[in-house]
């Protein structure tokens, strides 16, 4: 069942994530935790001065839990497999509606999946590359354009991008929280 807008709205229209939403979110962050584990037991050291491990250990840090929501009416699909290059040039052409690029990972029917889409101030996700919305979205909101991917490589899948933000971190509001913590729905450990 894929979620709709009725889903995640209360009747005061107060966005509210159902508890299919928040098991998809926890799977999904579940499986960001494992390979989060898998790099620690990988036997590679990073220097201790670096910010995260791993693109995982980033994405536990800094990630937030955006909600699933229809594709907006006059929305045409944007090429396939270009997801994040879909993302920054969407992001860009609807900045002045608050539109920002997001990057982590996405839940599709059961498989997880390094994705990028878009994401209002209010958390909802538009994803311009995906014709249905994924089940579930975990990732980054980026306030700064300079550092969205317009040529294609993801912000966390591209090497040469992601070394830096790993060794130093992204810089001072680079940045958005919108969205919910990942920590909303998931047992302490």
């Amino acid at each position: 069942m894929l979620n709709s807008p009725e889903n995640h709205r209360s009747q005061a229209g107060d966005v509210c994530a159902d508890a299919s939403l928040i098991a998809a979110e926890d799977g999904l962050i579940r499986y960001i935790r494992q390979h989060a584990e898998l790099a620690e037991r990988s036997g590679y050291t990073i220097p201790a001065d670096w910010s995260h491990q791993s693109q995982y250990h980033l994405l536990l840090a800094l990630g937030r839990r955006h909600t699933p929501a229809p594709r907006p009416k006059g929305l045409t699909g944007m090429p396939e497999r270009l997801c994040y290059s879909n993302a920054a040039q969407y992001a860009r052409n609807h900045h002045d509606q608050g539109l920002l690029y997001a990057e982590g990972f996405a839940r599709t029917l059961d498989v997880y999946l390094p994705h990028a889409w878009t994401v209002r101030p209010d958390g909802t996700v538009i994803d311009p590359t995906w014709d249905e919305p994924g089940r579930a979205y975990v990732g980054i909101a980026v306030a700064d354009p300079a550092l969205w991917p317009y040529d294609g490589g993801g912000i966390l899948q591209d090497f040469g991008r992601l070394m830096p933000l790993l060794r130093d971190g992204f810089p001072p509001s680079a940045l958005a929280d919108p969205g919910r913590p990942l920590a909303d729905g998931l047992p302490r450990e």
